[in-house]
């Protein structure tokens, strides 16, 4: 399996983007159907999960979906963290795992502790 391998630093804003294609088109996702992603610190089976039906997940052009790591969000992510995306129907009739998770190897920052006090 293709991992692609990102090197953050904590603290940092940055979107996690996911396009989807039907026949190699860009299309929004069928009706019923929601994207989640899904965060896990590598060797835990502890997973936090954001979502397009929850409102996690903007729908920001046709076809491309875009999640926001916020500065909170991001400084509190230590070492590396696995970041899965799915694809499935309410009834889980249609299950699709993104053939490309991301690892995101994050690195300490001691900048936050300044920006955080401010």
């Amino acid at each position: 399996m293709a991992m692609i391998r990102r090197e953050v630093i904590a603290g940092d804003t940055f979107p996690i983007i996911y396009k989807h294609k039907e026949n190699g088109v860009l299309a929004n996702l069928p009706e019923g159907y929601d994207l989640m992603i899904g965060l896990h610190q590598e060797g835990s089976k502890s997973v936090t999960t954001y979502s397009y039906q929850n409102g996690d997940v903007e729908n920001a052009e046709t076809g491309i979906y875009r999640w926001q790591i916020s500065h909170e969000m991001s400084v509190s992510l230590k070492g590396s963290i696995i970041v899965e995306i799915v694809i499935y129907s309410r009834d889980a009739s249609f299950v699709k795992h993104c053939s490309e998770p991301i690892k995101l190897e994050v690195i300490e920052s001691f900048m936050n502790e300044y920006l955080d006090n401010e």
